[in-house]
């Protein structure tokens, strides 16, 4: 009886575990550069070079950090990633600036910066001053990118 139960939580366990393994290396996970992104991600690249910025965002703080959580593998994180990259870049915000964390479909990645900054959606763009929080975008902004960026500025 015991060897038919172990037999049994074997098969149920093992299909989710090897899941879960293959998930690790079919996606990138944690930092990844911008351009590694671009490069290796088409979508991520077309969307990027679609993206037309009219206005860079003005007035935005010298010491700003943006923290973009997302999936490769979650069609939100292809559209809007690549054109907050673009934004980003036109507004001036220096690279080194942008942490690009690329989460498995668990939205989980090895640091566990994802549950400490309790991401629950992808994408999320988490804009910080002074080491604070100042707002999120979470999978697509209300309005545009520029206008809820603007919106969360004032507050």
């Amino acid at each position: 009886m015991r060897s038919v139960i172990v037999a049994l939580l074997f098969f149920i366990v093992t299909p989710r575990s090897l899941e879960v393994m293959a998930d690790r290396y079919r996606y990138p996970l944690g930092e990844i550069s911008q351009v590694d992104l671009l490069e290796r991600y088409d979508v991520f690249k077309r969307n990027f070079d679609a993206y037309e910025v009219t206005a860079g965002i003005d007035g935005l703080p010298a010491d700003l950090k943006v923290k973009i959580l997302f999936g490769t593998w979650c069609h939100d994180s292809e559209r809007e990633v690549p054109r907050m990259l673009k934004l980003l870049a036109t507004s001036g915000v220096a690279e080194e600036n942008i942490s690009l964390i690329s989460l498995d479909i668990r939205k989980e990645e090895p640091e566990g910066r994802a549950k400490a900054l309790d991401v629950r959606f992808t994408p999320t763009f988490i804009f910080l001053t002074g080491g604070a929080e100042l707002g999120r975008i979470v999978e697509k902004p209300n309005v545009s990118l520029e206008h809820d960026i603007k919106i969360m500025l004032r507050q």
